[in-house]
């Protein structure tokens, strides 16, 4: 996860100040969302309740979704797929888990992006003329330039393959990963009803596409490890060819401490999610079984 650095406190600060300049419905999701925290502190949510939602068939089924959703979204780049992750803030109520999916900005660019790669000029006035698009040269090592060269005289086959190498990086830096920022955030929450109690940020790591099928997906991160420390929690849903693992990593952030071992999993194992997701060939809607326990 690429991620803006902010403290809890910070953030609602933040929250507030912008809702004063909003219309009334919007100033009323915002105030939903505040709500959220007095809920929590008054009912924490425990493992035992997280567990229940995420194993629910409810639960089962909206992380079906997200990973259907993100392999759906792949792009071909560097000679393989790559899935891109989301992610966004989750709410538990009446014993549901809501997954509130925030879209990364970056992520539309970089789908343009491949779109121009023949039309150096052209991806070139992209990249230069948004926000995002200077933020992916910035941080794209080598392409800014290569981009330069290649619209001062007609491209060579040798800089055609170059760039493809570079594009393929960028994508595998700003694609394969997700981000929100404060503007994104507050921007969503405007656009959602909020109730129940606060889980916290989610992202998915979703499966890594081969010709055999899909195959699971990377545990947490550092990164990862280090925003839950950060933010209080960080729910990192894996992918697993017969199910998926959710990591729970709030007990990093109580301990303070960035080791993998002391987050809580929920693991989900199913015949059925291998047929929907290793063959490509879906179940019908709500057919997951209960899970197996390993």
């Amino acid at each position: 996860m690429r991620h803006w650095r902010m403290t809890p406190r910070w953030a609602v600060l933040v929250v507030t100040l912008l809702a004063a300049a909003v219309p009334a419905a919007a100033q009323d999701r915002t105030r939903q969302y505040l709500g959220l925290a007095r809920a929590t502190l008054e009912q924490p949510i425990t493992p035992a309740e997280l567990e229940a939602a995420v194993l629910s068939p409810a639960g089962v089924l909206a992380i079906a979704a997200l990973f259907e959703k993100a392999i759906a979204a792949g792009v071909v780049a560097g000679g393989g797929v790559v899935t891109p992750e989301l992610g966004g803030e989750a709410t538990l109520y009446r014993g549901q888990l809501r997954f509130v999916e925030y879209p990364d900005a970056l992520h539309p660019v970089i789908r343009r992006m491949l779109d121009l790669r023949t039309d150096p000029q052209a991806l070139l006035d992209l990249l230069t003329g948004s926000v995002e698009g200077q933020q992916i040269l910035a941080k794209t090592g080598g392409l800014h330039a290569h981009l330069f060269l290649m619209t001062t005289k007609p491209p060579t086959d040798d800089q055609r393959r170059v760039l493809d190498r570079i594009l393929a990086s960028a994508v595998a830096v700003h694609f394969k990963t997700w981000m929100v920022t404060p503007e994104l955030q507050h921007a969503m929450i405007e656009q959602h009803e909020w109730r129940g109690r606060y889980v916290g940020f989610w992202h998915i790591h979703p499966p890594v596409q081969a010709v055999g099928g899909s195959m699971q997906g990377f545990e947490p991160s550092m990164e990862d490890m280090n925003v839950a420390m950060e933010k209080g929690q960080f729910l990192t849903i894996v992918f697993q060819p017969d199910g998926f693992d959710v990591y729970d990593l709030e007990p990093l952030a109580t301990a303070r401490q960035a080791v993998l071992s002391k987050a809580r999993v929920i693991r989900y194992r199913s015949p059925e999610w291998e047929k929907r997701f290793g063959t490509g060939t879906p179940t019908v809607p709500g057919g997951l079984p209960a899970p197996s326990r390993p």
